[in-house]
């Protein structure tokens, strides 16, 4: 199997990197942040550059893409993960590389949850924007993706950027009328990867929500990762709808469809929390 990870620098596309068998052939792609995985074939690509993406995929000639290349925020967010995206698809197709798409559950408005498969994107944010535009060009230059929308990622080895910042306090408030389905990155890479595995075995899954099984509010979960690492919470209980900026309120995915198809085990938080040794 011939494995390329793009935005492998990334925190879900390390995760990839660190999960995937050791007989694989893996190339990944990085911009801002080089990858020092020694097993790794890892190339400086901008994913909106059609040359230098071309150039990659000649070389390497992947069996399957996994596409995590993107950004949260800035000016060139919507460039880089909505044409960054249709180049990378088209890509795939020119090459017959099986293409797994990684979205988001915050392309819906947070109004009518839990959302499935079939619920049309409703975004309300900028970011939601970007990604919801990215799944219609993905879709539009590549017949068949299979497109993974996923929610909150956290880990701790290495911790998340998010976790880290919750813990250090760099988040004052957490709304408590905010909810989402925080996903392990280990579960997560792992489901990535036996979907690789599916793929190859010509299983055919158009669109598929990979989250954890708990609905929690932010600072629900802030509250039970304070917790987990014996430090007092540093953050204070707020509610989003007292905002100006409209935010999603209830992205909760339902993941029947991949627990019915995937062996890997899509842990809850609390799960999670008492199968590891925090330090």
């Amino acid at each position: 199997m011939r494995l390329l990870v793009t935005g492998a620098s990334g925190y879900v596309g390390a995760g990839v990197l660190r999960r995937a068998p050791q007989d694989w052939e893996i190339a990944a792609t990085y911009f801002a942040h080089p990858i020092e995985q020694t097993s790794v074939a890892a190339f400086c690509v901008d994913v909106r550059d059609v040359d230098a993406v071309y150039q990659l995929f000649d070389q390497f000639r992947p069996h399957v893409v996994i596409h995590t290349a993107a950004l949260m925020t800035g000016d060139q967010m919507m460039s880089v993960n909505a044409d960054g995206s249709r180049i990378v698809a088209r890509m795939a197709t020119k090459f017959n590389a099986r293409l797994i798409h990684m979205s988001s559950d915050v392309i819906f408005d947070g109004e009518h949850a839990p959302y499935d498969e079939t619920a049309s994107a409703a975004p309300i944010t900028p970011y939601a924007e970007s990604k919801a535009r990215a799944e219609e060009l993905v879709c539009a230059e590549y017949s068949n993706p299979i497109i993974v929308r996923t929610s909150l990622v956290y880990g701790f080895n290495p911790m998340d950027p998010r976790t880290r910042q919750t813990l250090d306090g760099n988040f004052p408030r957490l709304f408590t009328d905010e909810y989402r389905c925080p996903i392990f990155v280990d579960d997560l890479a792992d489901a990535l990867i036996e979907l690789a595995q599916l793929l190859r075995a010509e299983r055919e899954i158009s669109v598929i929500n990979i989250a954890g099984p708990q609905r929690l509010s932010r600072y629900e979960f802030g509250v039970k990762l304070a917790n987990a690492f014996h430090v007092e919470p540093k953050f204070q209980p707020a509610v989003s709808a007292s905002f100006a900026t409209p935010r999603p309120r209830d992205c909760r995915l339902d993941i029947s469809l991949a627990q019915s198809v995937l062996k890997t085990q899509l842990r809850s938080v609390d799960d999670v929390l008492s199968d590891i040794r925090l330090v």
